[in-house]
């Protein structure tokens, strides 16, 4: 299950970050999942800051999950 929830995390942050340089640097649209939603046209950069942040924060519950778990 760890191992799962990593992968979201990462696909998160991935998401984040790769959709952000591309919005910053005015790509053209590519696989961020930002440029395909109409519902998020004129929020992309606010939404790519927001899939750092979802990711960056199931990360670190994973690792508070992981650690106590091993203190038991």
């Amino acid at each position: 299950m760890k191992e799962i929830i990593s992968g979201l995390s990462l696909l998160f942050i991935i998401q984040g970050v790769g959709g952000l340089i591309n919005h910053l640097t005015n790509g053209g649209k590519s696989w961020f999942l930002v440029n395909y939603i109409d519902a998020f046209q004129g929020l992309e950069i606010v939404l790519d800051i927001v899939f750092i942040a979802v990711g960056g924060i199931i990360a670190l519950a994973t690792r508070k999950i992981t650690s106590s778990k091993s203190d038991k």
